[in-house]
């Protein structure tokens, strides 16, 4: 047991002088936002069982499952071809995926999808991807039954949700807005371009605004509005460098703003007043996270294969750091005044607060 402690010790320490080192002399701190390591556990250790704790999902590598606050980890599955992982349930699939088995955080069965498919879940939404790729079910999150269903002329390339409607995207540059019942509100196609591809979507936690990366030769990112049965374009802009690959579309929680991946830079566009700025940024944008401690943003990214960055900003727009490191997979999630930040086989969290 003093051994373990002693190699807990030593891992927080090192933690904590990375983070020094990245914040204080690679990118300085001006404000009194700081982050404080406080553990650090390893997803390989036998899992145990948390009672009525609450638990967080990770995916690092081929490695995926389950963890509480306090470190523990309760659930780990391998991942033999893919997953998805959300905090209301998880399910791994493969290639001919049928039949699928989607759990609870605890490893326990929640239900089946008695259809084929490739299975996606965000927070307690369930969907599914039909053979093809060209179909979306949106499935009963208590029994597994399919409620409605969707087909489209060309494969799904996009597609995201939130808790009052999902947003889907296509190759053939179509772009279909749904409410939270998976009843199709609108449809259009942005256009603007010599090749026609929906490359990243989202839709706001209110459902009122929903925007895309569209295009190629040029592509740009557009901004809309629902205003009753009419799609109004509040803000677009073309960027510079045509993005080839499926990107990050993302709104904030209190749908002010909207972040989308630019080649080397993040784009912030503020919903109200249709303004933009871009941050520079390096690589790919993988995940952004929010914190209600000085309304902070993080945001990861990759460059080069295993060279991860994690940005971070205040008042949701303005950078204030950021720190690096070298590992074969990461994943960020905020959760409160917390950072989750995961390693390869670890996991550390870090308290956000405010002096």
């Amino acid at each position: 047991m003093k051994a373990r402690n002693k190699h807990l010790l030593q891992c927080l320490a090192c933690l904590a002088i990375a983070l020094a080192y990245f914040f204080l002399s690679y990118t300085p701190l001006q404000t009194e936002l700081h982050l404080r390591p406080e553990w650090t556990c390893d997803i390989s250790k036998t899992p145990e069982p948390a009672a009525q704790e609450a638990l967080l999902p990770f995916r690092l590598g081929k490695k995926g499952g389950y963890f509480t606050h306090t470190g523990k980890i309760v659930t780990t599955v391998d991942i033999p071809y893919k997953a998805t992982f959300s905090k209301n349930f998880f399910a791994l699939y493969d290639q001919d995926a049928q039949d699928i088995l989607v759990s609870k955080p605890n490893g326990s069965q929640a239900f089946n999808i008695k259809a084929a498919g490739f299975p996606f879940v965000q927070d307690d939404r369930v969907f599914l991807f039909a053979p093809g790729g060209s179909s979306v079910f949106f499935v009963n999150n208590s029994s597994g039954s399919v409620e409605s269903e969707w087909e489209f002329p060309s494969p799904i390339t996009a597609f995201n949700s939130s808790p009052k409607g999902s947003v889907a995207g296509c190759a053939d540059g179509l772009l279909t807005v749904f409410d939270q019942n998976g009843k199709m509100k609108s449809q259009l196609s942005p256009g603007g371009s010599d090749y026609q591809v929906i490359l990243g979507a989202d839709i706001s936690e209110g459902g009122e605004f929903f925007a895309c990366v569209s295009g190629l030769d040029p592509q740009r990112f557009v901004l809309y509005k629902n205003e009753g049965n009419y799609q109004k374009i509040i803000y677009h802009e073309f960027l510079s460098v045509n993005l080839t690959r499926q990107t990050k579309v993302y709104f904030s929680k209190n749908d002010r703003y909207v972040y989308f991946d630019s080649i080397d830079a993040l784009g912030i566009v503020d919903t109200q007043s249709a303004e933009a700025i871009h941050i520079p940024l390096k690589g790919t944008i993988l995940d952004i996270q929010e914190s209600p401690v000085d309304q902070s943003v993080f945001v990861l990214s990759r460059y080069s294969n295993t060279y991860y960055t994690i940005t971070i900003l205040e008042d949701w727009t303005k950078k204030i750091g950021q720190f690096a490191f070298e590992a074969d997979a990461a994943f960020i999630l905020s959760d409160g005044n917390t950072l989750y930040v995961g390693m390869d086989n670890k996991i550390s969290r870090l308290s956000i607060s405010k002096s």
